[in-house]
């Protein structure tokens, strides 16, 4: 399997993208959950480069390979990091897979690049923006991780994103959230709370589109993942059984599977070509 490393420049940071697959093929970009790193999708790499697509993952700055950026990592951001990483590779459209904060982020790209999106699978995220509630959270987690280190924040909230049935996936969950500095934790904190409502700009969207949403998940309702759903057009949702809010860690074959299909489907309705109208409907 074809693999590289690459840095792109994103306002004044090295952000680290990795690749794997065939050159000039289709490309998937993959979107970590907080506070993990592009590492999180590995078990997701093989399936996707077997069909022929250019998976992509991309360290949010902060965490795994690339440095904080030294304020608020709004999700406009990552969504301009992303079509930055499409730019380096000429890739003009992408299949984007995005987890919770990862998930924002999609939403955040399909709104402010909506020609450069062939498709998008949501993994346990949702539309709506944070209460006055959850901002107050977020931000008193981000004087922890500051004023405490990482670990302070990671070690407690690590174990919420995991079903308590998923032990190794819990302890894989740690590593990766280990790469994770106390800055990038704060930046991305205060930036996931300023994030605005997204459900106006998923009943626009033309891409086809898969939710996927964890049986146990203890961060997203099933309201919220109702809700996604119905926004968009045509959507499909799927629920991981025995998973909690990182599917894609703890239940991957089943979210092998479901992506495989999706993007399969995406293949044959030729998803990537260069225009929208030029695509045709994706049977889900």
């Amino acid at each position: 399997m074809e693999s590289a490393a690459l840095r792109v420049p994103f306002q004044n940071v090295p952000v680290l993208a990795r690749i794997a697959g065939p050159q000039g093929g289709p490309v998937v970009l993959l979107a970590h959950p907080f506070p993990l790193h592009g590492a999180a999708w590995d078990p997701q790499i093989a399936a996707l480069v077997e069909l022929g697509l250019r998976a992509v993952t991309v360290d949010a700055p902060g965490f795994g390979g690339s440095p904080a950026l030294g304020r608020a990592l709004r999700m406009d951001d990552l969504a301009q990091l992303y079509s930055r990483v499409l730019d380096a590779l000429a890739a003009p459209r992408a299949v984007l897979i995005g987890c919770s904060m990862g998930g924002y982020a999609v939403m955040a790209f399909a709104r402010l690049f909506p020609e450069r999106l062939a498709g998008a699978a949501l993994i346990c995220t949702k539309a709506s923006a944070d209460t006055e509630e959850g901002r107050l959270k977020r931000e008193a987690l981000a004087l922890t991780a500051l004023g405490k280190g990482a670990r302070a924040v990671t070690a407690g909230f690590v174990p919420n994103l995991v079903h308590d049935a998923n032990p190794e996936a819990l302890q894989r969950a740690h590593e990766l959230a280990a790469a994770a500095t106390a800055q990038g934790i704060a930046d991305a904190l205060r930036g996931m709370a300023e994030r605005p409502d997204s459900y106006a700009s998923l009943r626009q969207w033309q891409a086809p589109a898969l939710v996927l949403a964890g049986e146990h998940d203890k961060l997203m309702s099933a309201a919220d993942t109702d809700a996604l759903v119905a926004a968009i057009p045509n959507g499909r949702k799927h629920v991981i059984a025995g998973s909690g809010h990182l599917a894609g860690l703890e239940r991957p074959a089943e979210v092998n599977a479901h992506l495989v299909a999706f993007l399969r489907a995406c293949q044959a309705a030729n998803a990537w070509s260069r225009r929208a109208a030029e695509r045709t409907p994706v049977a889900l």
